[in-house]
């Protein structure tokens, strides 16, 4: 937020006094001896991050107090800084404010458009000379971060289409190889259909030649649809942690520092598949009582998990300087947090998550292939890994909508993605102990949605034995509820609301 008037002055200064340093959106410089060299550093880390506030003549050393300025001569060098010491040009906003009966200069400097960054200091160079803020001050970009700018800027990023020295064709699962090249036939019209497997592959990038003119697996090729990718990139997997307590390093009552933790491999396919299966073990999964006698209701939507994980798998960054970092899945008593390499890819921003028209793939040739490799789910279900249409952040959506829990709460950076789910809350109807009347009227209202139904229907239903539930209907026949259909001892026998 920006500040714009002596009181949003005064208030952001309190609130540094109170916080006894800078804030990451704002910066004070004391000018009081000149026009800062640092200027262009500034607008740099503010341009490439989400902007911020760079205030001239309040002392930081003084407690946070106002000092004489030259205003004219920081005006006339910051509107310098801005234009012609950084490149591409900053427009910034400067404006004379009052704080403490003395004129400050306040510069805000808005976040850069994603083909303008990264916006660096032009005597040092895009390399040496970029910056980011972090915390209350102005750090040079590493390699990683400039390259990643790059690559949003000129939406150019083909990581996924590199091929994997040392990987050759037999190191595809051939099951999955062979569903792949069944659905891409089945489903594609045009050319691709005369192409023979190899060519297909190659069209797709499943596979490209190298520099000695040989065919093999590309990373999209390998993670979508080989047998073990970790093979080649040990850390392109997923790390599945479950904590005792809502702080990571806290160790539980039993010194447990953490409840369950594994690492999942494999292809994508399979490491959705277990990832979910990971996080479903370790959930609580509630028991409501409703008309449909006991459903059993996870902590979270196990449709929406499933999504938030292909979705990291298939957009993160598979560049050279990422592929050591992995999927990370972290359980909370309170939460499941999703994080994976690689922030939002091109213009896509956290706003605009889920919106129609909202999407920017930053792997394109392993979002296609992954549209047409056989998934089967945890409850087996036959399907296919994404469908890439930009519906995985919507169903999520959805899916929590659905089981009435908040949005996900979304994060990125420029090296990372984070999606955060909030543990569901507990209904009325659960934990508690099933009593004779709730069951009753369970039991009643599975009877009312049809014309009849058998013990064992109901059995299978309520989760209750046969015995059981012949007790109950026994007691509702007695009442003059319910009445059976047939010879008692008849196997065949089945019951219905009297009428």
């Amino acid at each position: 937020m920006f500040i714009t008037n002596d009181i949003e002055l005064a208030a952001a200064v309190e609130h540094m006094r109170a916080a006894g340093t800078d804030l990451a959106e704002c910066e004070l410089k004391t000018a009081a001896g000149g026009f800062p060299k640092t200027m262009p550093d500034s607008i740099s880390a503010f341009a490439n991050g989400v902007g911020g506030t760079i205030v001239f003549g309040i002392s930081e050393k003084d407690g946070f107090h106002s000092v004489g300025i030259d205003v004219k001569m920081i005006q006339a060098h910051s509107a310098q800084a801005a234009r012609e010491l950084v490149e591409p040009p900053q427009m910034v906003d400067i404006m004379v404010l009052e704080f403490e009966s003395k004129p400050v200069v306040v510069v805000n400097v808005p976040e850069a458009p994603p083909r303008e960054k990264p916006c660096y200091v032009k005597k040092l160079g895009q390399r040496l000379g970029s910056y980011i803020r972090t915390g209350d001050g102005d750090h040079k970009m590493s390699s990683y971060e400039i390259d990643r700018y790059i690559e949003n800027q000129y939406r150019s990023a083909r990581n996924d289409a590199v091929v994997v020295e040392g990987a050759t064709i037999d190191d595809f699962d051939q099951e999955l190889l062979a569903g792949w090249l069944s659905h891409v036939r089945s489903t594609t019209l045009g050319r691709s259909a005369a192409l023979s497997d190899e060519e297909l592959m190659a069209n797709r990038r499943v596979v490209s030649l190298d520099a000695e003119g040989v065919l093999r697996p590309t990373v999209a090729g390998i993670m979508a649809l080989g047998f073990s990718p970790q093979q080649f990139f040990p850390r392109a997997n997923i790390v599945f942690t479950a904590y005792p307590t809502p702080k990571k390093g806290e160790v539980g009552r039993a010194g447990e520092r953490f409840s369950d933790s594994v690492d999942i491999d494999g292809p994508i396919p399979i490491m959705v598949v277990d990832a979910v299966r990971a996080a479903s073990r370790n959930m609580k999964h509630g028991a409501i009582v409703k008309g449909a006698l006991r459903e059993n209701v996870p902590d979270y939507p196990l449709a929406a998990v499933r999504e938030a994980v292909a979705n990291a798998l298939m957009h993160r960054d598979y560049s050279r300087d990422a592929l050591g970092t992995p999927v990370m899945i972290d359980l909370y008593p309170d939460r499941m947090e999703l994080s994976n390499p690689g922030g939002l890819f091109g213009s896509l921003t956290v706003e605009r998550l889920g919106q129609r028209g909202a999407t920017a793939s930053r792997n394109q040739f392993l979002a296609r292939i992954l549209e047409d490799v056989p998934y089967s789910d945890v409850d087996g279900r036959v399907g296919r890994v994404v469908e890439n249409r930009g519906s995985g952040y919507p169903t999520i959506n959805r899916e929590l909508e659905q089981a009435l829990m908040p949005a996900p709460i979304a994060k990125s950076t420029l090296d990372e993605f984070v999606l955060i789910m909030r543990h569901r809350r507990m209904a009325d109807q659960e934990d508690r102990s099933y009593t004779k009347e709730n069951v009753k009227t369970a039991i009643l209202g599975y009877i009312a949605d049809r014309e009849s139904v058998s013990t064992s229907e109901l059995a299978k239903a309520s989760g209750m034995s046969v015995k059981t539930v012949r007790r109950y209907l026994s007691a509702l026949m007695e009442e003059g509820i319910v009445e059976g259909i047939g010879a008692a001892n008849s196997p065949k026998r089945r019951y219905r609301l009297r009428r």
